[in-house]
């Protein structure tokens, strides 16, 4: 099991959409923590990369930050 931190606005609206979302381990006020090694994690990926960048405001950074935690963990 491989955590990452990633902020619950991003997530949630990915949830909302009805795809593919990881399972939550740990949550707080701000985030929630998944497992990068669930099969669904990959979908969140690739649609957070997509809004970090073509959309905007708080949505896009929130992307961002879920897309970069990532992508760190990777390296």
């Amino acid at each position: 099991m491989e955590l990452v931190r990633i902020p619950k606005r991003f997530y949630q609206d990915h949830y909302e959409r009805g795809l593919p979302t990881p399972e939550v381990t740990k949550s707080t006020a701000l985030h929630y923590w998944i497992d990068l090694n669930d099969p669904a994690t990959a979908d969140l990926m690739d649609d957070a990369n997509f809004y970090r960048l073509y959309m905007a405001g708080n949505l896009q950074r929130s992307a961002e930050a879920t897309y970069n935690a990532g992508q760190i963990h990777e390296n």
